[in-house]
């Protein structure tokens, strides 16, 4: 009988940890050029983004379109306020290095956190400003 009770109670936390993943957030956007994001080459074209919830422990991104797709970890991931922010949307920045656009940062307006993501450094010594930067919105999150 034991035994049977902690099959159920593990069936339970499998299926509210689906539940869970089943809710995340989703975004859409249209990427007009191509684009690294966390080791993944973006081709232009559609994409739809998933984040999962805090809840789960570890938040993985998962970015699908009709050429590319696969998932992300974010390097660092900080809560700000939308106030400060000034922004009821949510972006992609984009960044010019060594002449490839790559995903660096991902701001949720849903859930007020910043995403930041693995850039690679530059073989070049140059600076990265914000100016150059490319911020791209995510629809629907």
């Amino acid at each position: 009988m034991r035994i049977l009770v902690n099959r159920m109670f593990g069936l339970g936390l499998a299926l509210f940890g689906s539940a869970l993943a089943l809710q995340a957030q989703q975004g859409r956007f249209h990427l007009p050029y191509k684009a690294e994001w966390g080791g993944v080459t973006l081709e232009p074209g559609d994409y739809r983004v998933s984040q999962p919830e805090v809840s789960l422990g570890k938040r993985l991104f998962y970015v699908s379109g009709e050429k590319s797709q696969g998932y992300i970890a974010p390097t660092v991931t900080d809560i700000y306020s939308l106030s400060a922010q000034g922004s009821k949307h949510s972006y992609l920045k984009l960044v010019k290095v060594d002449g490839k656009l790559i995903v660096a940062q991902y701001q949720s307006a849903a859930n007020s956190t910043t995403f930041s993501f693995r850039v690679p450094k530059s073989k070049h010594k140059e600076q990265m400003a914000d100016d150059g930067a490319i911020n791209l919105e995510v629809s629907g999150n």
